[in-house]
């Protein structure tokens, strides 16, 4: 069962989070990723994303339904942070 976090979530706590982890777990070694960055251009693929989506499920406790998977919510680790806090935020 996911471990949910079910303190108030800021959008900079979970960038943080996301970057480290598309860093440390995708990414090829010295090539880390920013929280801005646009993850198409630095080479995340649809496989990445489903890791990164499988992340987000497990590290906050919800699925991203396919209608929110947009550019805007995915294009960066800030954007899915946003999206991530908002969402929480919303529960």
């Amino acid at each position: 069962m996911p471990t949910a976090r079910r303190r108030p979530i800021e959008p900079e706590e979970v960038a943080n989070v996301l970057t480290a982890f598309i860093s440390t777990s995708i990414m090829a070694r010295g090539h880390p990723v920013q929280p801005d960055d646009d993850l198409e251009a630095v080479g995340l693929d649809s496989m990445a994303l489903l890791k990164v989506l499988l992340f987000i499920e497990a590290e906050f406790g919800f699925w991203m339904p396919d209608e929110d998977l947009v550019h805007e919510n995915i294009r960066s680790p800030r954007a899915l942070a946003n999206y991530i806090s908002r969402r929480r935020s919303s529960t």
